[in-house]
């Protein structure tokens, strides 16, 4: 990709590999645009049939070698009847599962939920990666706006009682920015990106600069978490998140060049451990 793009006006051509470690993939005509804008990797969540009817996201995700599955987790139905679908998903490679979604927020509860240990478990014995919807949802989904059940800190909580998994904080624990960079640089095992940030009719993508300076200030704040921060674009057009370029230039506002290896690419490959059985480097 050519870095420094059209919203600077700038252009610094640097060579990259990319990880999209956030997408929602969910249909071959999603597919079919964000391949017309980028060639990246990309991991596809699946939704919950409660917060959106997503009936071709594994077929989407069998149809292209660059794209991966993380098979969502209704925290509204018995674990462990689902960790018994999941081990069928998962026996095909064809499904290329490398994690699970749990849309905490959008459903009650919380990471740290006993009711959730035996997903934990599974992923445990599966290197399976855990991606949590954090903070402030969707202005057009469903949701039960349980914004505290979502946080960080409870994500903290599930990382130390389960260390060899590995928990990723999406959305930045919107807007609590600098408690989630602060568990980022203490817990090995938490990862975070800021995807779905720039979603159209939102006050940060009519402030881009201004977004870009208050996760200055909570990367600063704990510098430790570049370590396990990662590229996530959040890109569905059907629920208004089409922006890629947006996220290219924030992550070229906000590190070093020489970091920018990692966060596009190498931290996704060590928080999903399990891409390395489909990406060959």
């Amino acid at each position: 990709f050519s870095a420094g793009n059209r919203l600077s006006g700038e252009r610094t051509e640097i060579q990259l590999k990319k990880i999209d470690c956030h997408t929602h993939i969910i249909s071959k005509e999603v597919r079919d645009e964000y391949f017309a804008k980028t060639d990246n990797y990309a991991i596809v969540m699946q939704f919950p049939d409660s917060i959106m009817k997503n009936p071709e996201c594994v077929e989407t995700v069998r149809s292209d070698p660059r794209l991966f599955l993380c098979p969502a987790v209704d925290m509204k139905a018995p674990a462990d009847s689902q960790v018994k679908a999941l081990r069928a998903m998962i026996a095909d490679p064809e499904n290329k599962i490398v994690g699970l979604k749990i849309y905490t927020s959008y459903q009650r509860g919380a990471a740290d939920d006993e009711k959730l240990f035996p997903i934990y478990d599974f992923c445990a014995e599966e290197r399976l990666s855990v991606t949590f919807h954090t903070g402030i949802c969707s202005l057009v989904l469903p949701s039960d706006q349980d914004l505290e059940g979502s946080g960080a800190n409870h994500i903290a909580k599930a990382a130390e009682k389960f260390p060899t998994v590995n928990f990723i904080a999406a959305h930045m624990d919107d807007p609590y920015y600098e408690r989630c960079t602060e568990i980022m640089a203490t817990h090995d095992n938490v990862w975070s990106d800021f995807c779905g940030i720039y979603e159209t009719g939102a006050k940060e993508c009519e402030d881009i600069d201004g977004t870009i300076g208050i996760f200055r200030k909570a990367i600063a704040a704990n510098p430790g978490c570049i370590r396990r921060m990662m590229y996530g674009t959040d890109f569905c057009p059907p629920i208004n998140l089409s922006q890629i370029e947006e996220y290219d230039y924030s992550i070229e506002k906000l590190f070093d060049s020489e970091d920018f290896d990692d966060i596009y690419f190498g931290n996704a490959m060590r928080a999903f451990p399990r891409l390395a059985d489909y990406i060959k480097l």
